[in-house]
C-alpha cells in the first residue's frame, strides 16, 4: 500500500490518524524496530534509531521507523502487507445451512483478533477468521497500551478495536443467516480498551478493574456501528481478576480438567491455572511479545513465511514455515526451537552468552534471518518469567511437578510449539514432557461452546467465584525464581 504523507508530520502519528494500522510494539519509542516503511519518493533524514536497528543496504533502499520519520516535504511511502493473525489460518467448513441459527463468537487477543461463525443448531463453527489488533499499533503487550490508554490515545484504541471487530463479522459472510448472538473472549484489559473504561485502576496496585466482563450488550454498542446485526445481544464472557481475564475462564469453561491439571495460556502475557481438588490457584506472568515475535530483530507473528520450526538436519540447520513460503521471518515456536539448537550444540553458555564466533551476527538460518544475541536475552526474559509463575503457584499449592496429570497448553503460540525444544531452553519443566497437550486457541473455543452448550456460564460462573488468584508481584520468592530460571542447562 502506497500513501502521500504531507510535510511536517510523524509518519507513525499520520497513519493512525488515518485509521490505518502499522505494527509499533514500543509504541512510538524507537526501539522495537517493527514499524518500518520505505520512502519511494521524496526524502527523510536517517534517525539514530534507523541506525541502530536497520543495516545500510535497508537504508540505503529508503527504510526508516515511522515512529521516527519526521517529514519535512511530502514524500510517497509504501506501507509493509498487512499480515493475518498469529497462527490462526482462516478456515471455511462448507457452505452454512441457512434454516439453522447462528452465533458469532470472538476471542481479542492483545496481538490477534479471532471470530467464529457457529452453527447452534450442530454446534459446530463453521467459519473463522483472523486479523492482526489493530491496537498493536499503540504498544505490543497490555502495560504499553494501557499507558497509551492513560496518556490521551483511548478514543484512537478503542475506534481501531471497534473496526477491527466489524472488519471481522463482516468477513464471516452472515447475509441471510439468523445469527442470535455473540460472546467475546478477551482479557481484562482489552474489555477496558475496547469499552473505553478508564484504564487506571489496571495501571497500578491494588489492581482495580472497572470491569471483569459479564455484560450484556448490543452489537451496536460494542462497536460503534449501526450496521447489520446491530441489535443482537453481545455477551462478554467473565474474567477472575484483573490479570486474568475472560479469556483464560473461557479456556478453563470448555477445557477438561481431571486430577491435577496445570493450564498454561502462553501469550504476551503468561497466565496460568493450578487445578487441584482443592481448588484453583491462577497467576499471570508479564512474558513481553517474544514468544509471538514481537521484539525479536527478525520477529513475526505465526504466518505465511514466518520460520515456525528450526532442527538439526544431517549436522546442518533446518527449518520449515508456515504454509511453507519462502522465509520471511521468524515466529516465536521458530526462536524457541533455535534457543534450543544453541543449547544442545553448546553454541551458547550457562547465561545465554554465544560463543565468540556468533557473538556478533547471531545463529544464522538464511542469509537475511538470524537469532541474535539480543534476541536471546529477550526469550531468556520470557521463559524465566512463565516458569516462575509455574514454579511459584507449585510452591503456593504445596505441590510437585511429578504430581501433575497434565499440563495444557493454550493459545496460538501452542500450536507450532515443539515440547521438546520448551523443555530443553527450560520453559516447561521436564518433568511433564510427557504429560502436555496443546489445545491451541482455548479462548475462542470457549467462546463457541458457550453460545450452544446450556450448562458453559454455570461453570463459568463457579470457577470465577472459586479461583484464586495469586499476585506475583507480592510473592516473597517469585524474584528469586525468577533470576534463578534466567540461565540454560547447556550440553
Amino acid at each position: 500500500m502506497q500513501l502521500i504523507i504531507p510535510a511536517g508530520v510523524n509518519i507513525l502519528e499520520y497513519i493512525r490518524n488515518k485509521g490505518l494500522s502499522l505494527p509499533a510494539h514500543c509504541s512510538g519509542a524507537g526501539v522495537c524496530g517493527k514499524c518500518v516503511i520505505r520512502v519511494l519518493a521524496g526524502s527523510i533524514d536517517i534517525s539514530s534509531a534507523d541506525r541502530a536497528l536497520l543495516d545500510e543496504a535497508q537504508l540505503k533502499m529508503g527504510m526508516r521507523l515511522a515512529c521516527k520519520a519526521l517529514t519535512k516535504a511530502p514524500v510517497r511511502i509504501e506501507l509493509p502487507d498487512a499480515q493475518s493473525g498469529y497462527n490462526s489460518p482462516d478456515r471455511k467448513w462448507g457452505e452454512p445451512d441457512k434454516a439453522h441459527a447462528f452465533g458469532i463468537a470472538a476471542d481479542i487477543g492483545t496481538t490477534t483478533v479471532a471470530l467464529s461463525l457457529v452453527d447452534i443448531t450442530d454446534k459446530r463453527a463453521v467459519r473463522t477468521v483472523t486479523l492482526t489488533n489493530s491496537a498493536a499499533a499503540y504498544g505490543a503487550d497490555v502495560i504499553t497500551r494501557i499507558g497509551s490508554a492513560l496518556s490521551g490515545k483511548g478514543a484512537a484504541i478503542k475506534s481501531a478495536m471497534q473496526a477491527d471487530l466489524a472488519a471481522g463479522i463482516e468477513a464471516l459472510g452472515c447475509t441471510g443467516l439468523d445469527v442470535r448472538k455473540m460472546s467475546i473472549a478477551a482479557n481484562t484489559a482489552m474489555y477496558h480498551l475496547l469499552l473505553g473504561l478508564d484504564c487506571t485502576g489496571l495501571a497500578k496496585a491494588p489492581f482495580a478493574p472497572v470491569t471483569l466482563g459479564g455484560e450484556r450488550l448490543t452489537l451496536s454498542e460494542i462497536t460503534g456501528q449501526k450496521a447489520a446485526l446491530a441489535e443482537i445481544p453481545v455477551t462478554l464472557i467473565k474474567g477472575i481478576s484483573a490479570f486474568i481475564g475472560g479469556d483464560i475462564s473461557s479456556g478453563l469453561a470448555c477445557t477438561e480438567t481431571a486430577g491435577s491439571t496445570l493450564f498454561l495460556d502462553l501469550g504476551t502475557n503468561g497466565e496460568a491455572a493450578l487445578i487441584t481438588r482443592d481448588g484453583i490457584v491462577c497467576a499471570s506472568a508479564a512474558a513481553g511479545p517474544a514468544l509471538e515475535g514481537g521484539q525479536l530483530r527478525f520477529g513475526m507473528g505465526g504466518v505465511k513465511g514466518a520460520i515456525c520450526r528450526v532442527y538439526d538436519k544431517d549436522g546442518g540447520i533446518a527449518f520449515d514455515t508456515v504454509e511453507n513460503a519462502p522465509a520471511a521471518g521468524i515466529c516465536g515456536s521458530g526462536a524457541v526451537d533455535a534457543l534450543a539448537l544453541c543449547v544442545r550444540r553448546g553454541l551458547i553458555d550457562e547465561q545465554g552468552v554465544f560463543v565468540d564466533s556468533l557473538f556478533e551476527g547471531g545463529l544464522k538460518l538464511t542469509e537475511s534471518i538470524a537469532l541474535t544475541q539480543q534476541d536471546i536475552r529477550e526469550l531468556q526474559l520470557a521463559k524465566a518469567a512463565i516458569r516462575a509463575c509455574l514454579d511459584t503457584l507449585l510452591e503456593h499449592a504445596h505441590t510437585e511437578y511429578a504430581d501433575i496429570d497434565r499440563l495444557v497448553i493454550a493459545g496460538g503460540f501452542g500450536h507450532y510449539l515443539d515440547i521438546d525444544s520448551a523443555c530443553d531452553i527450560g520453559l516447561i519443566p521436564k518433568e511433564l514432557k510427557g504429560k502436555a497437550v496443546t489445545l491451541g486457541n482455548t479462548s475462542l473455543r470457549g467462546a463457541e461452546v458457550s453460545l450452544y452448550d446450556e450448562g458453559f456460564f454455570g461453570r463459568l460462573e463457579a470457577l470465577t467465584k472459586s479461583a484464586v488468584t495469586l499476585p506475583l508481584s507480592e510473592d516473597e520468592g517469585f524474584k528469586g525464581r525468577f533470576i534463578g530460571n534466567i540461565g540454560f542447562s547447556v550440553r
